[in-house]
């Protein structure tokens, strides 16, 4: 049965600890041979004043690509004949969001398997809900297939539309397909910070929209609904 998804993550938790832990490993550019400039840079003198710490405030924000140390903050799936449905931290740890989405897959695909559909799902969503499922020690009832092929194991929209190995933003397969792109306010480079602000029910509609335009693609790259 097919399962349209998206989720939304954030970095390391927590925030505090793991900038600390960056900034005693992080290396300057490797471009960077002298050691008085190396001294330079991770002491911030002269033009290399504030380097350091944006390279530390890079390398925090992109754990929130990696289901190790990153954590999920907003979940969304629609699943064939049923309405969309979202959880986020707003209201439940990040363990019992986990266990909501993987019960309510559960009981409306009725015991056929899930068939995952998403942007570059294997990539990230499904690797990301299967690393997260892994360290919270919360076994799916179901596989979770990020390591098999798309149109056999799961349906990447990327894939569908640029081949194997090929790129294309959700964005801007939304602009070529004549669907309605990116709000203005916010994007997957935002979440972070529309988090630390506190506005988790932003993140959750932006998470939302996200799967109800991978249903439009999914239906258009399928000519679902298209005239002969």
């Amino acid at each position: 049965m097919n399962v349209f998804i998206d989720i939304e993550t954030i970095p390391e938790q927590p925030e505090e600890k793991a900038r600390a832990r960056i900034a005693e490993t992080i290396k300057a550019p490797a471009a960077m041979k002298k050691v008085e400039t190396i001294d330079a840079w991770h002491n911030g003198e002269g033009k290399y004043a504030g380097e350091k710490d944006r390279a530390i405030d890079d390398a925090y924000r992109k754990t929130s690509f990696d289901g190790a140390k990153g954590q999920i903050c907003s979940i969304a799936w629609e699943i064939d004949g049923h309405d969309l449905t979202s959880t986020s931290d707003k209201d439940w740890l990040e363990a019992d969001m986990l266990k909501h989405f993987f019960n309510d897959v559960k009981i409306l695909c009725r015991g056929r398997p899930p068939y995952f559909i998403g942007q570059y799902i294997g990539g990230f969503d499904l690797k990301f809900l299967f690393h997260r499922a892994v360290i919270l020690g919360i076994k799916p009832p179901f596989k979770i297939p990020f390591d098999g092929r798309h149109g056999k194991d799961f349906y990447c929209t990327q894939a569908a539309w640029a081949g194997f190995g090929g790129r294309m933003s959700q964005d801007n397969l939304c602009k070529a397909l004549g669907i309605e792109g990116k709000p203005d306010d916010i994007d997957g480079s935002k979440v972070w910070d529309f988090y630390k602000a506190g506005k988790i029910e932003r993140i959750e509609e932006y998470n939302r929209d996200d799967v109800q335009k991978i249903v439009k693609i999914y239906n258009r790259i399928n000519f679902i609904g298209a005239t002969q």
